[in-house]
């Protein structure tokens, strides 16, 4: 099923955006608390980028007249907390973010492109630093874009 323009709006995809920051967030202090040293560093940085991006969301859709959505109380978390599963775990929450951002970058908003340009890239690299396999098109679930429906 294919979006309808309401669920493409910017206020739409900005919070779409923001709860997935808003799990990000949630998710590394998760991995993070089950970490140590270099792997602790990383997540801690890791979620100070989160929490400045779901700041910046905050902001941007109150300078839209909207509420910004809240934060659930509790996230899935994994089942395992070994070193693979929380590595697994990030790339995910990377993943899902990359996706949301995708989302922000069909905005006609050149300042909400250019956060989701950013805001993309980003989530790559930390993905791709969690062990996460390189996609030709980041942000596009299962790393591809969607087929032409007409064929071109």
């Amino acid at each position: 099923m294919s979006p309808t323009p309401e669920d493409l709006s910017d206020t739409a995809v900005l919070q779409e955006a923001l709860r997935a920051e808003h799990a990000a967030v949630y998710g590394y202090g998760y991995v993070g608390a089950r970490s140590s040293g270099g792997r602790r560093d990383r997540c801690y940085a890791y979620l100070d980028d989160h929490r400045t991006q779901r700041d910046t969301l905050r902001t941007e859709l109150v300078a839209r007249d909207t509420t910004p959505d809240s934060g659930r109380a509790a996230y899935a978390l994994p089942e395992d907390d070994g070193d693979a599963a929380l590595d697994a775990y990030a790339a995910g929450l990377e993943r899902v973010t990359a996706q949301a951002y995708l989302q922000v970058a069909a905005s006609t908003d050149p300042v909400l492109r250019d956060l989701a340009a950013r805001a993309l890239q980003s989530a790559t690299v930390r993905g791709l630093v969690w062990g996460a396999e390189p996609e030709p098109f980041p942000g596009f679930a299962e790393g591809a874009p969607p087929e032409d429906p007409a064929g071109g």
